[in-house]
C-alpha cells in the first residue's frame, strides 16, 4: 500500500511542474492556402524563452523550446510568422534564410497575440496577403 501511495505522490509532484507549459500545434494559411516553410514563433509576455515551429507543406506546425522540448510557456504570447527565417534550410528547418513573403503585420510589426493554456492547444492562423513586407538585413 505504501508503494502505491508513494507512486501517487510522485506523479502528483511531477504533474505540477508541467502546468506552466502548453503544447501548441496548428496550421498557417495565407489567403486560404497552406503556408509552407514559415517559421512560427511564440514569445511569452512579459518574458520567457521563445518557442519555435516550422510549417510543413500543408502549413502544419508544432512548437518546441529548443530543438527537442515540445511546448511553450502558458499565458499571453506575442506571435511572429515569417518566411525569411526558414524553409530554405536543412532538413530540420534550421539554416539559410529565405525571402520574406509574409506582411510585416504578422512578423516585425506583429499584431498577433495568443493565449496558451496548460495541456494541448490547437492554434490556427489565417493570414491575408497585402500590405507592407519588410526584408530584414538577415535575409540577404
Amino acid at each position: 500500500m505504501f508503494r502505491y501511495f508513494s507512486a501517487a505522490v510522485i506523479l502528483a509532484f511531477v504533474g505540477c511542474g508541467s502546468s506552466d507549459i502548453g503544447y501548441v500545434s496548428g496550421t498557417v494559411k495565407m489567403d486560404d492556402k497552406p503556408l509552407a516553410g514559415a517559421v512560427v514563433e511564440f514569445f511569452p509576455e512579459p518574458s520567457g524563452a521563445p518557442a519555435i515551429g516550422l510549417t510543413d507543406k500543408d502549413g502544419k506546425y508544432t512548437l518546441t523550446l529548443g530543438r527537442d522540448t515540445k511546448g511553450v510557456k502558458v499565458g499571453e504570447n506575442k506571435v511572429q510568422i515569417s518566411t525569411a527565417d526558414g524553409g530554405a534550410g536543412d532538413d530540420d528547418g534550421y539554416g539559410a534564410a529565405g525571402k520574406e513573403t509574409v506582411p510585416a503585420r504578422y512578423n516585425v510589426k506583429t499584431e498577433l497575440k495568443e493565449t496558451v493554456k496548460a495541456g494541448n492547444n490547437t492554434i490556427d492562423f489565417k493570414l491575408e496577403s497585402g500590405g507592407e513586407i519588410i526584408q530584414t538585413p538577415e535575409n540577404y
